[in-house]
């Protein structure tokens, strides 16, 4: 599900199926073109979607967050999901608030290639795996 008016219309019939936020982070720093930045959030946002495609049903795709590098600080995850996930280009400093605690997860996206369609496929396979595992062990205890 993803963060839209036309797929919140039937919010409170599956809210009780939708236990994962997705957020996709992003952060903004000096010395990157005007380009660049669209280049990679584009990106990020491309591959959040990827997951919420296969996962579809149990995660909600939340809006693109950003920072600037020089006020970075931790990001807050939504109230009432058992599990929250943070996207992230893997050299990017970002952490969620809960990070570490059971239930919260953060995917690094790697920054090569970003035009492969190959290496796009790859990288939202691997995550979902991430994301199923995360899922497993909280099942699992």
């Amino acid at each position: 599900m993803q963060w839209n008016v036309n797929e919140f219309e039937n919010w409170e019939e599956l809210r009780p199926y939708v236990d994962t936020a997705l957020l996709p982070l992003y952060l903004y720093k000096d010395g990157i073109g005007v380009e660049e930045h669209v280049l990679r959030m584009n990106y990020l946002l491309n591959i959040a979607a990827g997951i919420e495609q296969r996962l579809k049903g149990r995660v909600l795709l939340f809006p693109l967050s950003y920072q600037f590098a020089e006020a970075s600080q931790g990001q807050k995850t939504p109230q009432d999901f058992a599990f929250s996930v943070g996207l992230h280009f893997s050299q990017d400093k970002i952490r969620l608030d809960e990070q570490g605690q059971e239930g919260c997860l953060m995917l690094p996206v790697g920054e090569e290639d970003l035009d492969s369609a190959l290496r796009f496929e790859v990288t939202v396979d691997v995550l979902v795996q991430e994301i199923i595992r995360l899922w497993q062990r909280k099942t699992a205890q």
